[in-house]
C-alpha cells in the first residue's frame, strides 16, 4: 500500500464519524449562507510572483516541521508579506493538521485558502467550503479518472476551485483531461518522497497557460522560482522552506523582493 492509501485508510474512521456528527445536509445549509469565496486562480494571476504559502506542522517524510503552529498569526503575517493564497494542511495523523486550522486561517486573513487534504469523498468538499476554503487539492496519483472528474464537478458546484496535482507525464495527461482550474506539479514523488525540480520543469512546460501551472515542493531559493517562471509556472506552493524559518513572513518577503 502506498503512503497515499495508507493516509486515506488512517483517516477513514474519522471521516465516517464526521458524517455521522455533522450530516451533509447540515453542511449544505451552512454553505448556502456563505458569501462567495475569494478567487484562488484569480489571486495567483494577479501577482508577479504568486506564492501559495502553506501552513504545515509536520509531514511523513520530514517529521515535525513547526510546532506549535500558530495559524492565526501566520495567516495575518503571510498575507501582510505578500502571499497570493494560503494552503492549509488538514490531515491529522501524518501532517498534524485539522479543519480548525482552516477555520482559524479564514478568520484571520482575506486570502484565498486551499484545503490541502487527501480527498476521496464529496463530503470532504463540503467540509472545505463550510470551513472557508476557496479551493481544494485533488491528487491524480490517489484517484482514478472517474473520481477526478466527479470530484472536480462537485467542487465547482459548491463554489470551490480545484488544484489538481500531478507528478508524472501520465498523471499530467489525466489532469489536463479534467476541468480543474489549476494544474500543479509536485516535485516530490509521493511514493518514494524523492524530489526533483527537473521533473517539475519538464512537466510545467507541457501545461497550457490558461490552466494556470503551479510548481509545488522543494522550492528553496529565489532562483528556483525564477527558473520555474521561465518555463511557465504561474504559482508556487511553498511549505517547508517557510515553516522552518524563524520568521516565515520575512522569508517570504525575501522570495518576493529579490
Amino acid at each position: 500500500m502506498s503512503i497515499l492509501h495508507t493516509i486515506v485508510a488512517a483517516n477513514a474512521e474519522e471521516l465516517s464519524a464526521a458524517k455521522r456528527t455533522v450530516p451533509a445536509n447540515e453542511l449544505l445549509r451552512k454553505i448556502a449562507g456563505l458569501p462567495a469565496a475569494p478567487g484562488f486562480t484569480e489571486a495567483l494571476r494577479a501577482k508577479k510572483t504568486a506564492v501559495i504559502a502553506e501552513l504545515k506542522s509536520a509531514s511523513p517524510s520530514k517529521g515535525v516541521i513547526r510546532e506549535p503552529l500558530d495559524c492565526a498569526a501566520l495567516a495575518r503575517e503571510l498575507e501582510s508579506a505578500g502571499a497570493a493564497a494560503l494552503s492549509v494542511l488538514t490531515e491529522p495523523h501524518y501532517f498534524h493538521g485539522s479543519l480548525e486550522n482552516l477555520r482559524v486561517a479564514r478568520a484571520n486573513c482575506s486570502l484565498p485558502l486551499l484545503r490541502k487534504e487527501f480527498i476521496v469523498d464529496e463530503y470532504q468538499l463540503l467540509q472545505a467550503r463550510a470551513a472557508g476554503a476557496s479551493a481544494v487539492l485533488l491528487i491524480a496519483a490517489l484517484l482514478d479518472d472517474s473520481q477526478l472528474n466527479d470530484l472536480t464537478v462537485a467542487a465547482h458546484g459548491l463554489g470551490l476551485e480545484v488544484l489538481l496535482e500531478a507528478h508524472t507525464e501520465g498523471e499530467l495527461d489525466r489532469a489536463l483531461a479534467t476541468q480543474a482550474d489549476t494544474i500543479g506539479v509536485n516535485a516530490r514523488d509521493l511514493h518514494t518522497f524523492q524530489t526533483s525540480l527537473e521533473v517539475v520543469k519538464s512537466l510545467i512546460r507541457r501545461i497550457p497557460q490558461n490552466r494556470t501551472p503551479v510548481a509545488e515542493s522543494a522550492l528553496q531559493t529565489h532562483g528556483d522560482l525564477v527558473e520555474l517562471q521561465a518555463v511557465g509556472a504561474v504559482g508556487f506552493l511553498m511549505g517547508e522552506t517557510l515553516m522552518r524559518a524563524t520568521d516565515p513572513a520575512e522569508t517570504l518577503r525575501s522570495f518576493l523582493t529579490n
